[in-house]
């Protein structure tokens, strides 16, 4: 394309060294403005790289054609014309403006100074033409200059929607993930911890010969291990595409009147669990009660992990604007977290997605608490779903 246009501008500029006021084709005098014309249009061959370099190349070797005698044609400018494009494309508009004024004066000079006795329409032909001449260029150069800028901050615009766009999926992605693994954790953890104290359980008894808790105990187990079953089958079902055939509803999510099961099954497992209400009971929305049950059931299945026959106090407190858990265990064997575990961090992140905040740790002496608070002040803005 710098070829073509470069071999055009210099067809352009040969044609015009030989046009004079009198319009007389001078064969004996072209070659001095072919030459002339052929550097500068080498100079609008390298005028994408170096737009500056080139312009001077072209203003002088414009003005040398003047000089010299040659009409200030716009085909004999054609090279400039279009050096002074490229750089206005490439530069801004101070550049450009102070290139085009040097150009304009260096060749108008240039041209009126080589004709001896100029005319008025000569001197005019020489000066006001050349800028009128010149000008369009600068002009054209600009439309030019502000089309790509504005190509550019499209693209920029494009990239950066589709960087968010990326960004946002992967967010929604690492939600999704982390909210399986909660579920995850939460199902497969308690379950299994509650299944493995009966089994422990009835072992014990077994070798006492009590067989009538023994079967109490293995009846309890098989609802563990069912229920355990029932709710992950539910969790992996959400990793289902919604186009894949299923027969399994998704189970509820479960809230606080599950709780009595909840507590049953601790039971059986020989824990002791004491519920006491503060306040008065009420529907809470079913993220905040998911939030509540999940929390308790974590601190449940902490106390059933390690503790001796813990007996633990589940405290419901319900007030104006504020909904917490508080779970005691107060066995010598407190049920504190295991290091690197994902229990409290689950129980946190919980918390945190309605709003509200978890402690764990100890609580007076041989004692350790988890305690959950949610304020209900957001969620009373709307119904209760």
């Amino acid at each position: 394309m710098n070829v073509l246009a470069a071999l055009v501008a210099f067809v352009f500029a040969a044609l015009g060294a030989s046009v004079s006021t009198e319009g007389i084709f001078r064969p004996d005098a072209l070659l001095p403005g072919a030459l002339l014309s052929l550097v500068a249009s080498a100079a609008l061959l390298v005028s994408e790289r170096c737009p500056r370099a080139a312009a001077v190349v072209a203003i002088l070797s414009g003005a040398a054609a003047c000089a010299l005698g040659y009409l200030p044609t716009p085909l004999l400018l054609a090279p400039l014309i279009g050096c002074l494009y490229r750089l206005t494309v490439h530069r801004g508009a101070t550049a450009a403006g102070w290139w085009t004024g040097v150009a304009v004066v260096a060749v108008s000079l240039a041209a009126v100074v080589a004709d001896v006795q100029p005319t008025a329409a000569e001197i005019l032909l020489r000066t006001v033409g050349v800028a009128l001449w010149l000008l369009p260029a600068v002009f054209a150069g600009r439309l030019a200059h502000a089309q790509r800028a504005y190509l550019q901050v499209v693209q920029a615009r494009a990239e950066d929607a589709e960087r968010s766009r990326d960004q946002e999926v992967g967010r929604r992605l690492d939600e999704e993930r982390l909210r399986i693994a909660r579920d995850l954790h939460d199902v497969v953890a308690h379950h299994l911890a509650v299944a493995n104290a009966q089994a422990g359980t009835a072992a014990h008894l077994l070798g006492k010969k009590q067989p009538e808790q023994v079967s109490e105990l293995l009846a309890g187990l098989g609802e563990s291990t069912s229920a355990a079953l029932r709710e992950l089958k539910a969790t992996v079902g959400l990793l289902r595409r919604p186009g894949d055939d299923s027969s399994e509803a998704a189970l509820p999510a479960p809230g606080l009147d599950q709780l009595p099961d909840l507590i049953e099954a601790c039971r059986v497992a020989g824990m002791e669990v004491r519920v006491v209400g503060v306040g008065t009971p009420r529907p809470l929305p079913a993220l905040v009660e998911l939030t509540a049950f999940r929390v308790i059931q974590e601190a449940l299945t902490n106390a059933t992990k390690h503790g001796d026959r813990p007996a633990v106090t589940v405290t419901l407190t319900y007030d104006d604007d504020t909904f917490s858990a508080h779970v005691v265990n107060p066995s010598t064997g407190s049920a504190r977290a295991e290091p690197g575990g994902y229990g409290l961090i689950g129980m946190r992140e919980r918390a945190l997605a309605v709003g509200g905040s978890v402690a764990a740790g100890p609580h007076d002496e041989d004692q350790y608490a988890v305690t959950l608070s949610i304020p209900l002040t957001r969620w009373q803005e709307g119904p209760v779903p």
